[in-house]
């Protein structure tokens, strides 16, 4: 099984960079039937399911490494430069690109061609710097979509210090405990009133920031640490239990939908339930045969088309996210008239012919983009682990 390939999270992947389209796209159907637009919707819940299987990744990644690497020390620092290669090339480069779009936009006076919120200078290097999360101006407006890139780079921060401390179940728990505290103190100080009555905006900073979504890491820790065997296929799930995992997820799902985009009651707490329903749906996925291990069967033939498409997402789907923003402004400009004009039918057909429009075109950009700036930026990394990995082996050799 090649390391970050597990094909269960492929398909997480795959399934929440498709909601992710889904929801950028469906605001721009006013006539879609009520609940198609609630489903299409949900799909904003996808980031919640990318945290939870990048946790999983990563405590699966260190795993690995502290089996090979000398100490904590080497363990870390090859954690952080292989996480920085894999994300910031291609982030920067949205940077530079998102820019160049929003200047000639407002260079041109077309309005709606303006993708971006205000922000200065200070907010690009707060970007730069991957601490944009920390800030209302900088954390939405210089990457569309960038407040989760922003999320997930600073649990990445603290990641290898909760997978050393946590080494069993006992500290596990108490580093859980401290971390869920940690987020209901920020959250009560600033998106709350009256004890800890929350009103927390969806979409909006108090929504992004880490002490809301941080919980979904936790989710996915947990995980890793109590499903690990399902997850990499060495263990199997009972047909029972596979059903007892369908109720679950819908369940969690269906609770998340009346927090979140339903009955919008509670915008603060609908991630961790996402979160939850992700496991559940990772899980379920895994009780099929094959689907964790990564090993195809012949009784699977059938379905090959759509695990290629699912797989090729899943491995593509952080390009996907950083460029499909660009594909959903572009129809926008384009068919703009034609999408309102449209009846509840025809913006069924429409919605559903734009959104694989859409990751078709994002693949390709990510493609591109992988071949341009991702395998340099990889050659780069592996070089410099090569001389980290020498400079400690001679250290723990004495030499």
């Amino acid at each position: 099984m090649k390391e970050g390939r597990v094909a269960a999270l492929d398909l997480g992947r795959a399934l929440a960079i498709v909601g992710v389209v889904a929801v950028h796209l469906s605001f721009q159907f006013p006539h879609l039937p009520h609940g198609v637009a609630m489903l299409a919707r949900m799909g904003q819940y996808g980031v919640q399911l990318f945290f939870v299987i990048s946790a999983i990744t990563i405590f699966m990644t260190l795993e690995a490494e502290s089996a090979r690497c000398t100490g904590a020390p080497h363990v870390t620092l090859r954690f952080y430069t292989k996480r920085f290669f894999r994300i910031a090339p291609m982030y920067y480069a949205a940077i530079a690109v998102y820019g160049f779009i929003s200047y000639g936009a407002a260079q041109s006076g077309y309005e709606r061609a303006w993708v971006l919120g205000t922000h200065g200078a200070t907010d690009i290097l707060l970007n730069v710097l991957f601490l944009h999360a920390l800030s209302p101006t900088a954390i939405n407006n210089v990457v569309p979509g960038g407040w989760s890139i922003g999320v997930e780079m600073l649990f990445y921060l603290i990641a290898p210090l909760l997978f050393f401390v946590a080494m069993n179940r006992m500290r596990l728990l108490i580093a859980t405990v401290l971390l869920l505290a940690l987020s209901v103190v920020a959250l009560s100080n600033s998106g709350c009133h009256d004890g800890f009555v929350c009103h927390v905006n969806n979409n909006s900073f108090g929504y992004f920031w880490p002490p809301v979504q941080a919980p979904c890491f936790i989710v996915g820790m947990w995980a890793w640490y109590a499903f690990r065997s399902h997850l990499t296929g060495t263990a199997a799930i009972s047909r029972r239990t596979a059903c007892l995992l369908l109720v679950l997820a819908s369940g969690l799902s269906l609770v998340t939908a009346a927090l979140g985009v339903w009955l919008a009651k509670a915008h603060e707490l609908a991630p961790v339930f996402a979160a939850c329903s992700a496991v559940a749906f990772l899980l379920l996925v895994c009780s099929r045969s094959g689907a964790c291990g990564g090993k195809r069967t012949a009784s699977e033939s059938g379905g090959m088309l759509i695990r290629r498409c699912t797989d090729a997402l899943g491995r593509e789907s952080y390009g996907i996210y950083l460029w499909h923003f660009v594909c959903v402004y572009g129809t926008l400009h384009f068919f703009e008239g034609v999408f309102g004009r449209s009846g509840r039918d025809t913006s069924v057909v429409l919605f559903v012919a734009t959104v694989l429009g859409v990751l078709v075109a994002s693949y390709g950009f990510s493609r591109i983009s992988e071949r341009v700036i991702q395998n340099r930026a990889t050659r780069l990394s592996r070089s410099l682990l090569a001389h980290l990995d020498a400079r400690f082996h001679r250290k723990a050799h004495g030499e």
